[in-house]
């Protein structure tokens, strides 16, 4: 068969392969994998203000399981350990990419204000956020 019958074919599958379907808000960590359920979803919104307008999934997880969260976190999408800086915990932000969309997430877990100052006593630390952005583009 000639090369010039092919490209056609080609050509689809090169446009409609990659990314699949359209990147939009909602539940990240459950449409990539097995969420655990103590990561609990609280929303989606497309940020304007930012550059390349990403998507901003939002999760809160109790204090109780926060080393589980982090564990998990970092197992799956490769997120740093969590820090302790000033009044706060937090991660620094970490990408990831799908390797079956091509879609980038930024990847973060914080706490607000906390004299919490050992990864012990965490538990007592009411909620800690968990902000995965979807990038439709590289950001």
């Amino acid at each position: 068969m000639r090369i010039t019958k092919l490209l056609p074919w080609l050509f689809l599958l090169g446009v409609g392969g990659a990314q699949g379907a359209e990147l939009a808000c909602g539940d990240f960590l459950s449409r990539l994998g097995q969420k655990p359920a103590y990561i609990v979803y609280q929303g989606c919104q497309q940020n304007r203000e930012r550059q390349d307008q990403p998507f901003e999934a939002r999760y809160q997880v109790d204090g109780k399981h926060a080393r589980q969260a982090e564990a998990y976190l970092r197992r799956t999408y490769g997120l740093p350990r969590l820090k302790r800086y000033c009044c706060v915990w937090d991660s620094t932000p970490h990408s990831w990419r799908d390797r079956r969309t091509g879609y980038s997430y930024i990847f973060g877990m914080a706490t607000g204000e906390t004299p919490v100052r050992t990864r012990d006593a965490w538990p007592r630390i009411e909620r800690f956020v968990v902000q995965v952005d979807g990038y439709a583009q590289d950001p």
